[in-house]
Order: C-alpha cells, then structure tokens, then sequence
C-alpha cells in the first residue's frame, strides 16, 4: 500500500508532456531527501546544503547508480557501498517502474520527469525500500 502511494505521489507531480521518462541506467543519482513512509512522510535525511530541509535531518551524501540489472548506492558520508538488483516491471512516456531488492528487502523505483510550475522538468527517481522514500536527481544537475 504503502509502495502504491509513493507511484500515485510520483505521477501526480509529473505532467502529461512528450518527454520520455529517463531509464535509471541513464544517470548517477543523486540523493536530496529521504523520507519515513511510516512517519507522515518526515524528512529524516538529506543531501548537504538540501534547500527547506529540516535542521534534524542527517546530513548524507548517497549516490544511486544502475547497470545491467545491478543497482549500486555509494554512501559517500559512512564509506559504505550497497548493491542489489532491479528489474524493469512497466513504462510508458511518462514513467518507468522498476522492482528493486537491497539485501533481503524488495522494494520499487519509479523514474519520471518532474514539472515544475514554471515549465521546467527534471528527470526523478524516487526509490521506495523498507519503509522510506529515497528522492534522488541527476548527479550533475545543479537545479
């Protein structure tokens, strides 16, 4: 249920415009938040210098790259690297719904191009595992 409302989160933020979702292996992402799906979507980590992040959320550099079926998040604050799997469930133009599993825990991602009120787009992942939501940009986008 909980996976459900992320995807209904994620597609209500993105428009209905021509641009094709990204794939995941198409970027290193980057991580801005992560949120507690069980916590009324608190925002309990963030990237550095994360703009409107609360003054409580870790501080946490996490990178989410994916190749051949091997997703890698790289946490740069602990020094630590995770690996898993995913696997390409769904996609259209507008979003792309991968499930992924980290250890023993399965969760989904879902890649998509956010609108933005003022016309802009960005392309999102949004990754939903064990009761959080990793929100996660290009690497190199400063936006």
């Amino acid at each position: 249920m909980k996976q459900a409302a992320i995807l209904l989160c994620l597609l209500l933020l993105t428009g209905c415009g021509s641009d094709a979702a990204p794939a995941i292996e198409e970027e290193a992402w980057q991580m801005a938040t992560v949120q507690s799906t069980a916590d009324n979507g608190a925002i309990i980590a963030c990237a550095p210098g994360e703009p409107g992040a609360p003054d409580t959320a870790e501080q946490l550099t996490l990178v989410c790259t994916a190749s051949d079926g091997v997703l890698t998040l790289t946490d740069g604050t602990n020094d630590r690297q995770y690996a898993g799997s995913y696997r390409l469930e769904q996609s259209d133009a507008g979003s792309a719904v991968y499930t992924v599993t980290v250890g023993q825990t399965e969760g989904m991602a879902v890649t998509a191009l956010t609108r933005y009120a003022d016309g802009s787009s960005r392309p999102t992942l949004i990754l939903s595992l064990d009761g959080y939501a990793l929100h996660f940009f290009p690497q190199d986008d400063q936006a």
